[in-house]
């Protein structure tokens, strides 16, 4: 089903923001938001380099490949479109 109507909630910027998280559906198919806040947070942490975009897209990278779907032919979740940008507070 495809709407024009996305969920929107506006939220007061807190000092310890760091990100967020603009995705389709294909994401929240998966994973909850407070999943997937908590993936992309644990994957930041772990880059060496906080300026090397290479790394901050393997991030997103990696979160991917862990919820899309191994087998096209299942109609398992995992299956849709996936797009994600993150967008990093400095």
């Amino acid at each position: 089903m495809v709407t024009c109507l996305p969920d929107i909630t506006k939220q007061e910027r807190q000092k310890s923001d760091k990100f967020i998280v603009v995705a389709c559906d294909g994401i929240w198919d998966c994973l909850e938001n407070q999943q997937c806040v908590d993936r992309v947070d644990s994957y930041l942490k772990k880059r060496t380099d906080v300026s090397n975009l290479a790394q901050t897209s393997k991030c997103i990278e990696l979160m991917l490949d862990s919820i899309i779907a191994k087998d096209l032919t299942s109609g398992a979740i995992g299956t849709d479109n996936m797009t994600c940008l993150v967008v990093e507070f400095k």
